[in-house]
C-alpha cells in the first residue's frame, strides 16, 4: 500500500484538515476496491504523520504482511482540543470527568461531521479512486472517540457504510444516550461490527468503567445482532494508544 495527504476544506465543520488516502499497489487495469473510512486519519499510516509519533502503522502492516485486503483507506485528520469531542460524539457529552480537560459543554455534533464525510468527502473518493461505491463494500473504524462515532454512524447511517469497528470506545461519555439509541436502533443494514476494549485502558474513564461500558454496548448490539455479524474482544493488558490499536 502507498498513500498521500492533501488538506482539504471542511465548511460544514469551519475548518481545515488533511485527508490522507492509501491504495493497493500495483493494481489491475479494471480492478475496483473497498473503502475503509478511519477517523484521526494522521495516526493511521505512518508515524511520522502521527500525533505523538506513533501510528497504527499500516503501510508498514502491509510491507510486513502482503496478504492483507487490497482495499481503499482513507482517514480524515481530527479538529483540535475540545472540537474533536464535539465531532465524535453524536450525543452530548455528560461525564463529569471531561471538566477538567475541556471546560464547557461538548459533544453532539456528530451529525455534521459524519455529512461532512457522506456528502463531501466520500463523493471526492469515489470520484477520483478505483472504489466499489456500494454500502457493501465501505466501512468504518475507529479508536476511543473515534470508536464513538463508528458507532453512532452504524445507528445513523447504514444506507451508506455497513460494516463498523470500535476499538476501545469511549462510550462512557454519553453512555445513556449511546445505549438508549442502540435499544431503538434497527441496525439491519450492519453486516458486520467489531469492538474491542483493553483491560488496561488510560484516560478519563478508569479501566473498569470502559470495560463496562462497552459490555453493555455490546450486549444492546447483540439484542439486534447474530453472532456472525457482532464480534467482540476484551484485550488482557490492552492499552489507550495506538501501538495497541496496531495490533
Amino acid at each position: 500500500m502507498e498513500y498521500t495527504k492533501c488538506q482539504v476544506d471542511l465548511p460544514r465543520l469551519q475548518r481545515k484538515a488533511r485527508l490522507y488516502v492509501g491504495i493497493p499497489e500495483k493494481k489491475e487495469e479494471g480492478e475496483r476496491f473497498p473503502v475503509l473510512y478511519m477517523h484521526d486519519g494522521h495516526n493511521v499510516f505512518s508515524d511520522e504523520d502521527a500525533f505523538d509519533g506513533v501510528s497504527w502503522g499500516l503501510i508498514q502492516a502491509y510491507r510486513d504482511w502482503p496478504g492483507l485486503p487490497r482495499i481503499i483507506v482513507v482517514g480524515l485528520e481530527c479538529a483540535n482540543g475540545g472540537r474533536r469531542f464535539d465531532e465524535y460524539a453524536g450525543f452530548p457529552i455528560t461525564h463529569p470527568g471531561l471538566d477538567r480537560f475541556i471546560p464547557k459543554p461538548v459533544g453532539g455534533k456528530g451529525d455534521l461531521y459524519l455529512d461532512t464525510i457522506v456528502s463531501q468527502i466520500k463523493p471526492m473518493i469515489d470520484q477520483n479512486y478505483p472504489t466499489i461505491p456500494s454500502p457493501e463494500y465501505t466501512g468504518m473504524v475507529g479508536s476511543s472517540m473515534g470508536g464513538v462515532i463508528t458507532h453512532y454512524a452504524a445507528l445513523t447511517r447504514t444506507g451508506v457504510f455497513s460494516r463498523f469497528g470500535s476499538l476501545s470506545g469511549a462510550f462512557f461519555v454519553s453512555e445513556s444516550s449511546v445505549l438508549h439509541a442502540t435499544e431503538r436502533a434497527t441496525l439491519t443494514g450492519v453486516h458486520r461490527f467489531f469492538l474491542s476494549v483493553g483491560t488496561r485502558e488510560c484516560g478519563v474513564g478508569d479501566q473498569e468503567e470502559y470495560v463496562r461500558v462497552n459490555q453493555a454496548v455490546f450486549a444492546a448490539l447483540s439484542k439486534k445482532m447474530s453472532p456472525e455479524r457482532l464480534r467482540f474482544e476484551i484485550v488482557e493488558d490492552g492499552i489507550h494508544h495506538e501501538s495497541a490499536w496496531a495490533k
